[in-house]
């Protein structure tokens, strides 16, 4: 299983961008430039907690309720692994033996009388027909899929890689030696140039 790209349309500070992903990224950057908001787009998609939290009218791009919130993420399962098994395995009747491509939709309407936007989730094979993930609760079927942790922002970068670095690159490949020497010395240089600490995340 890869992730392959985020799209979020209407969100926070937002108004439409789409990035590419991997399995293992960092973002870094001043302050204000969209750091947090694009990793909250994430965690509204794949963290029941953040979700049921709902949509302020704040989140919103400069307030337009109009138009809803989207946030698209797209997830390669081609390789055919155990965790692409068992996502494809979930998906059911949503995607076909031929596709490899899931996408994962996650919209919110904003209520005018609630004054709050709820976070409708969908998912399949084919991007413009996708299958609505239905509520258990405030549980959906992608909950039991992905496990999302969090690692505080505000802390020793050099430590933090040492101490997780097995969470972060679970392999011992060369390749995989080579970027952690590469993360590394990045840090190593952002800290003698006294930035802030940047977000993290892995799938």
């Amino acid at each position: 299983m890869k992730f392959q790209s985020l799209q979020v349309k209407n969100f926070r500070s937002f108004e439409d961008i789409s990035i590419d992903l991997s399995n293992k990224n960092v973002f870094f950057g001043l302050n204000d430039v969209g750091k947090t908001n694009l990793l909250t787009a994430l965690r509204f998609v794949f963290d029941r907690d953040t979700r049921r939290n709902d949509f302020m009218d704040s989140d919103y791009f400069e307030k337009k309720t109009e138009i809803p919130i989207e946030i698209l993420v797209t997830v390669d399962i081609s390789d055919n692994n155990e965790d692409s098994s068992k996502l494809r395995a979930r998906l059911r009747g949503a995607i076909l033996s031929g596709q490899d491509l899931i996408y994962i939709r996650l919209i919110a309407k904003y209520d005018n009388s609630e004054m709050v936007g709820v976070a409708e989730l969908f998912w399949g094979g084919d991007k413009e027909n996708l299958q609505e993930i239905k509520p258990r609760g405030t549980r959906f079927d992608i909950d039991d899929v992905f496990n999302v942790f969090y690692i505080d922002s505000y802390v020793d970068m050099d430590v933090l890689f040492k101490r997780n670095i097995k969470k972060f690159i679970q392999s011992d490949t060369e390749d995989d030696k080579a970027i952690n020497d590469s993360i590394n010395s990045i840090v190593d240089e952002l800290n003698e140039k006294n930035f802030k600490p940047f977000w993290s995340f892995r799938f």
